[in-house]
């Protein structure tokens, strides 16, 4: 992770983004694991395009479904042409069984509220029996105490609370049909009942999106965070949907007027063609699964027509070298590749892509 993306890690001293990461790797790394890494990352550095390595973190949606209506969410907002599904959990222990000699973390969220899919529980045990690190992210609002117990019981690893207010009335204005009070009292009860129960886990982050509406309440939600006992806080810039970067309409609507937290501004995408100063790390270390099973680039994408492939159809190695990816990798190497393909990665806002003869070539199509 780049100091840009971690330019405001939370405080609490026992707890860091870095730390979680250091610790799944001691927890879960096997020598193979490691090699794995250790081959992707030279790959990275070295801008290869065909890869002997796998990816090592894997980003499955359990469902594309939600009950709030965040306005910047493509699920919230009803922007994304996907359908919505539940991924069977036949789907998901398939891809379990393929990389579960390579995989280091299993994250299990991205564009839907995960806590609403039935076999949850039954996909973070499945990761957790293949030695794999498991993280969810929720807003956490009608959570039972029979889920609290189940998620202790899981075996997750991390959970990601996701509040960004400290009060009903500035929470709900991003977090829209969302209840604080449900949301503070689901952690309440877990920080409890993890410590009726003697277990560290699932560790606690409360991520807060700092925003134009709510950053005059960011220092109450930290010393809340801290006098409920929770593990981690994390305020973060917000971000805007990927077809709408630079839109500098939405972005005086809803960025934060504090520069620390405007990371993802227009401006600065504006100002120089792309967001990231260095080359995107998705193709090489991350491969993003939706519930319907296809394969897109990274977990910002979210349109059926920008897939790279669907793990219903072919292996998840097959898929990891096709053309597309490929393609996606040759924008930022200096080693063109035969007969590439325009992906939705050509021309992407966020990451600084190398200019050479290939894509000069793409640019004349």
């Amino acid at each position: 992770m780049t100091a840009a993306r971690n330019l405001l890690l939370g405080r609490l001293p026992h707890y860091t983004r870095k730390g979680r990461h250091v610790q799944q790797l001691l927890r879960h790394g096997t020598p193979r694991k490691l090699l794995n890494l250790a081959r992707a990352e030279w790959a990275l550095r070295r801008g290869h395009t065909e890869l002997a390595s796998m990816p090592y973190i894997y980003i499955i949606d359990p469902c594309n479904v939600c009950n709030l209506r965040c306005p910047l969410c493509p699920t919230g907002n009803q922007t994304s042409d996907r359908p919505k599904k539940m991924m069977a959990l036949e789907c998901y222990e398939a891809i379990i069984e393929q990389v579960r000699d390579y995989a280091i973390e299993v994250i299990l969220h991205n564009w839907g509220e995960s806590l609403l899919h039935p076999r949850i529980l039954d996909m973070i045990r499945s990761a957790a029996r293949a030695n794999i690190g498991t993280s969810v992210s929720s807003h956490l609002n009608h959570v039972s105490d029979a889920m609290i117990d189940g998620l202790i019981d899981s075996g997750l690893e991390h959970l990601t609370a996701s509040i960004d207010g400290a009060t009903q009335p500035v929470y709900e204005q991003y977090r829209v049909r969302g209840n604080l009070a449900d949301a503070l009292s689901a952690i309440e009860r877990l920080q409890r009942r993890k410590r009726e129960r003697r277990s560290p886990t699932p560790i606690l982050e409360w991520q807060f999106l700092v925003m134009r509406h709510n950053e005059h309440e960011l220092e109450a939600a930290r010393g809340r965070a801290e006098a409920m006992g929770v593990e981690r806080f994390r305020p973060i810039s917000a971000g805007l949907p990927f077809d709408e970067l630079d839109n500098v309409d939405l972005a005086a609507q809803w960025i934060a007027d504090n520069p620390a937290y405007r990371g993802y501004h227009p401006e600065t995408i504006r100002e120089r063609g792309y967001l990231y100063d260095e080359p995107c790390f998705y193709p090489y270390r991350a491969m993003t699964i939706n519930p319907d099973g296809a394969v897109a680039p990274c977990c910002a994408i979210y349109h059926t027509r920008w897939d790279f492939g669907s793990v219903n159809t072919h292996r998840v190695r097959d898929i990891w070298n096709s053309r597309r990816y490929q393609s996606a990798r040759s924008l930022f190497s200096d080693r063109p590749i035969a007969e590439p393909v325009r992906t939705v990665c050509d021309g992407c806002l966020l990451y600084k892509q190398r200019k050479h003869r290939l894509q000069e070539t793409r640019s004349a199509r």
